[in-house]
């Protein structure tokens, strides 16, 4: 029996170990549990309910008899009230628990986080991201001559005080996956429409796409487990000409209100990785003083949007489920170039009071006007409101997309895409600017701006007039919007060419 227990203790203390060393894969099961610490509640709540008063009930242990009919014979199954009745309970007090932490955790958001009034947008710079992400993939995948190697999570970042998309070159295939690191990263300057990728290749000692100790998110969970993390973007040091891999991370806050348990994220610091494999976590206040990261953003984009769509439990539950009062929604444009893909908000705009999360959301109900807009600094993470007047009406991102496809009837838009709305602020005039590519992706047809105000669309090709048009050198004055494909006038035009056509036939057939 002694030999039993001390191989038992010592199988047990093995495979403890083997489970902790191995933590990292388990990482989204065990916050799934640690963030809804309400199941846990039911269940301990549900056993005592078990123990301490149904066992005690003598009418709930008598069976109830089920007849189980197969093959011509029958079986009578005896099962107690009590088995029954205990999963029951647990059902109800997840479901009911789960419903209540939920409303608990956002009013507890709207509490904690100042949304500050706005009396207007800030101005936008020049520096307006005009590649698309399916364009600036397609072109790194087109210039990437690296056998062993592929493009692994793209995202958007200032690099050389331009806006870029980052891809890290991650190995390709599983076996090299367990024996190279990451390349560096292929970086593409999203302020032009033509191809401009640039290489920076250095191995790093950790990253996405390697596999087991060289994973960069197995050496952040081991660094610190109880976080969630954004994706990675990538930045260039160039002091100390190396690579950069930041992840805006978020821990949680354990609250009871009403005795219910639940969970309330907060903004825990960045985590930062150089080529060398040094990882630390830097709080809020390192990470906005950082040389590199304080020029860049910092707060997490996740929280950025979780913050935001917690206002809708600004004024209470009652009213957020019945009154609708002052409450917001926020809608995502799907990116038909990419499929099943949706450009979430919020959007990354420089503007001249620094780099801003953006969010355009709508009011309750049916409408896609612009009810309300945040702006959240990207760096310090402070939330913004700039309210519309009851007369003031913008068009949201959602709708811009059918106006420019409205607005240009030339188009085969089954060949053609109108893709990520992006905005665009000019002497207080809110506009949507929105890349049309081909399908393929393989380049950019034109920019289309979208007026939020009057819903004119304004088309420009050439980057010259691009540039001109976002320093402010052309005015609106100086560009003809497109006209409404529905209007009379069109529609004449349309008919004409037609009869021209017709003609000409008639000319051939004599």
């Amino acid at each position: 029996m002694n030999r039993k227990l001390v191989f038992t203790i010592i199988l047990f203390i093995i495979l403890a170990l083997v489970l902790y060393f191995l933590r990292p894969w388990f990482h989204s099961t065990a916050m799934f549990f640690y963030t809804n610490p309400v199941i846990l509640q039911a269940i301990v709540v549900t056993l005592l309910i078990h123990f301490l008063v149904l066992k005690r009930i003598p009418a709930l242990k008598k069976s109830v008899e089920f007849s189980d009919v197969e093959g011509g014979s029958s079986e009578t199954i005896h099962i107690s009230t009590l088995s029954i009745l205990t999963p029951l309970i647990l059902i109800f007090l997840l479901i009911v628990g789960s419903i209540f932490a939920g409303w608990f955790r956002n009013i507890h958001i709207t509490e904690q986080v100042e949304y500050v009034s706005r009396q207007d947008l800030p101005e936008s710079s020049n520096n307006l991201r005009l590649m698309p992400y399916s364009v600036a993939r397609r072109y790194a995948k087109d210039s990437l001559q690296l056998s062993q190697f592929k493009l692994g999570t793209e995202n958007i970042a200032l690099i050389d005080e331009n806006m870029s998309w980052t891809f890290p070159l991650t190995p390709d295939g599983t076996v090299i996956q367990f024996t190279k690191k990451n390349k560096g990263i292929t970086y593409i300057d999203a302020t032009e429409q033509d191809r401009n990728t640039k290489n920076f290749f250095k191995d790093m000692e950790i990253g996405e796409g390697m596999y087991i100790t060289d994973n960069l998110f197995w050496n952040i969970f081991k660094h610190r487990y109880f976080v969630d993390v954004d994706d990675p973007y990538y930045l260039i040091d160039e002091k100390n000409e190396d690579i950069l891999t930041a992840l805006g991370a978020t821990s949680y806050d354990f609250n009871f209100r009403y005795g219910v348990a639940y969970t309330v994220p907060k903004f825990e610091g960045v985590f930062l990785t150089d080529t060398s494999g040094d990882l630390e976590l830097l709080s809020p206040e390192e990470a906005q003083e950082h040389s590199v990261l304080g020029e860049n953003r910092v707060f997490p984009e996740n929280l950025a949007r979780e913050y935001t769509n917690a206002y809708q439990y600004h004024l209470g539950v009652l009213n957020k489920l019945f009154i609708h009062e002052d409450q917001i929604k926020i809608q995502d444009v799907r990116d038909f170039a990419e499929g099943s893909r949706v450009n979430r908000q919020p959007y990354l705009m420089d503007t001249e009071e620094g780099l801003k999360w953006f969010i355009s959301a709508e009011p309750h109900g049916d409408s896609h006007g612009i009810f309300k807009i945040f702006v959240i600094d990207a760096l310090s993470g402070d939330f913004e409101i700039f309210e519309l007047e009851g007369d003031d009406i913008l068009t949201g991102p959602a709708k811009a997309v059918d106006y420019v496809r409205r607005s240009n009837p030339i188009v085969d838009w089954n060949r053609f895409d109108s893709v990520e709305p992006l905005p665009f602020v000019r002497e207080q005039n809110l506009f949507w600017k929105l890349a049309v590519i081909p399908s393929d992706s393989a380049g950019i047809a034109y920019q289309a701006f979208v007026d939020a105000s009057t819903n004119e669309v304004y088309e420009l090709s050439e980057e010259d007039e691009i540039k001109k048009f976002l320093d402010g050198d052309i005015d609106l004055e100086e560009i003809d919007p497109t006209t409404d494909p529905t209007s009379d006038e069109v529609l004449n035009e349309i008919r004409k060419k037609f009869t021209e056509l017709e003609e000409l036939f008639e000319q051939i057939d004599l």
